[in-house]
């Protein structure tokens, strides 16, 4: 199959954004993509706002969205290139919701805006089992920065599944897999445009495993909507749609065996016990596709310890090692912007 030359690809690598909570809570690290052959090139530290505990929610246009994992109410916007940061006005906060973030652009009003599902957890079973419930519907609110209140959106009848940072904006719109409804239902891919505030459900194809996998993830491959398939032997491939909106356009473009970065050969389950304190250490059985480097390269994130490079053309996997890089992590790609945040908020 030939390679898409993927033309929507900016000419600049973005940067890479490192999260980061063990051994120190709340840590980012930066690192130029673009300097991946310069011998003293190395992990950045970056301030970051005062916050107990932060997840990352969201990123767009050289911005990251940051949510207290304690208090989920609590949200800012933080410029990471001029260390600029807002706290975003609180919403009502309930015992047992759980939401999920979408942070993006409209462009048709030159301002930022964040969209939260908030959706409520009941109890069953046993008590001292703590069970909960999490309803398939969301009360969705939406708030335009520069305007100091939540609107009320109405309700949305599917579970989002939070991918983490890897926030996947295409075409305006940012993309969420759904959580399915039993054994013989499956995940479906839901859109939100940030210019019409609207939600829609954007085709898979009809066969293939990007249709019968329950277990995808997406990404943002050069400004196509892209999906990670993933498979109990540790392959996977991605699926990448041509032609945005279009089912027929789907295709598998990368099928990726199964690799293990060197520096994870010798790690084994003693060793990883110090790390279990870390947010991270639940998702560390998990390869993720952060996404395409100019190159053609695929930036893969190995359990949450290892950045690889993936290339098609000769099957080749390239290991990453960088002074200061983090023992445990989770990746986002950002453009870089120097705008302080007062400014976009007031002056746009």
């Amino acid at each position: 199959m030939e390679f898409i030359h993927f033309s929507r690809a900016t000419e600049n690598d973005p940067c890479l954004i490192l999260h980061c909570d063990y051994p120190i809570r709340n840590q980012l690290y930066s690192l130029e993509l673009s300097d991946f052959s310069k011998d003293d090139q190395r992990v950045n530290k970056i301030r970051v706002p005062v916050l107990p505990e932060f997840n990352v929610v969201g990123s767009s246009k050289g911005l990251l969205c940051l949510c207290d994992s304690s208090a989920k109410n609590i949200v800012y916007v933080y410029n990471p290139f001029s260390r600029d940061y807002i706290e975003l006005p609180k919403s009502t906060e309930l015992l047992h919701q759980y939401p999920v973030f979408g942070f993006g652009f409209d462009q048709t009003i030159n301002k930022y805006k964040v969209m939260k599902a908030v959706y409520r957890a009941s109890r069953y079973g046993p008590r001292n089992l703590n069970c909960r419930f999490v309803s398939f519907q969301a009360e969705v609110q939406i708030l335009t920065l520069g305007i100091p209140a939540w609107r009320n959106f109405g309700r949305l009848p599917y579970r989002l599944i939070h991918q983490g940072p890897s926030q996947v904006l295409v075409c305006e719109r940012i993309h969420w897999r759904t959580a399915s409804r039993g054994f013989r239902s499956s995940s479906s891919i839901i859109s939100f445009d940030f210019e019409d505030e609207q939600f829609r459900e954007v085709p898979k194809p009809e066969c293939g495993g990007l249709d019968n996998r329950p277990n995808f993830h997406l990404v943002d491959l050069g400004g196509y909507l892209s999906a990670t398939v993933y498979y109990n032997d540790d392959r996977f491939e991605i699926w990448i749609m041509r032609e945005y909106g279009v089912k027929e356009s789907w295709i598998k473009e990368f099928n990726i065996g199964n690799h293990v970065p060197r520096t994870l050969v010798e790690v084994d389950s003693n060793s990883a016990q110090p790390f279990k304190d870390s947010k991270l250490y639940r998702k560390s059985s998990f390869v993720r596709a952060l996404g395409l480097l100019k190159t053609g390269e695929v930036l893969l994130e190995y359990k949450c310890r290892a950045l690889v490079t993936y290339n098609k053309k000769d099957g080749a996997f390239k290991h990453l090692t960088f002074p200061g890089l983090p023992n445990w992590f989770e990746g986002v790609l950002l453009e870089g912007s120097l705008n302080w945040i007062d400014t976009l908020v007031n002056d746009t």
